[in-house]
């Protein structure tokens, strides 16, 4: 925990009100890490979207709601590219992903809800440093095309021979974040 400045009151390691989860808007995220940047809330951000960093859709997760959250704080956020031909370390975004969304789930359903709502945000809070850290580092998002169509299917219908190999994506997979978390 840190003190503000001038009240010595303690500040939560993650922003909200214990009990309420509020947010869920990417533009919100968005426009708040705009201005944690010190930049306009209508600045461009073309070719980027927000990432919520705890997903928005965990929002209703009963530690969430034990602790409380702000989902579209900027601390919860995290500007990454949409897919494009131009390299990045970032991983990619663009909508959904449930590979990524199903290893933060069961990395919550793991905290003992029974503990108190000061263990339970440092440990959220710790997860959520390690996931921010994962995208930044270019931790994929998102199953591989090939995974997705099938192996077999993508060499019979010669998709190899169309899908170039640097657009076919890293191939998220949970075992992959869980590595990443529990290292």
């Amino acid at each position: 925990m840190v003190l503000n400045k001038g009240t010595g009151e303690a500040t939560r390691l993650i922003p909200g009100t214990p009990g309420k989860v509020t947010g869920g808007s990417s533009t919100k995220l968005g426009q708040n890490l705009l201005e944690s940047m010190g930049l306009p809330r209508s600045a461009s951000r073309k070719g980027y979207q927000a990432q919520h960093i705890i997903p928005k859709n965990l929002r209703n997760h009963p530690v969430l709601k034990k602790i409380g959250m702000d989902m579209d704080h900027a601390d919860n956020g995290i500007f990454l590219p949409i897919p494009a031909k131009d390299p990045s370390a970032l991983s990619r975004h663009r909508g959904f992903h449930s590979v990524y969304n199903n290893v933060v789930k069961d990395q919550l359903d793991k905290l003992n809800i029974n503990q108190s709502i000061k263990e339970l945000e440092q440990q959220v809070f710790e997860l959520q440093q390690k996931l921010k850290k994962g995208t930044e580092s270019g931790l994929p998002l998102y199953k591989s095309k090939v995974l997705e169509i099938g192996i077999e299917k993508f060499y019979k219908t010669k998709l190899n021979e169309e899908i170039k190999i640097w657009q076919r994506g890293g191939g998220a997979t949970e075992e992959l974040w869980e590595r990443w978390i529990n290292k």
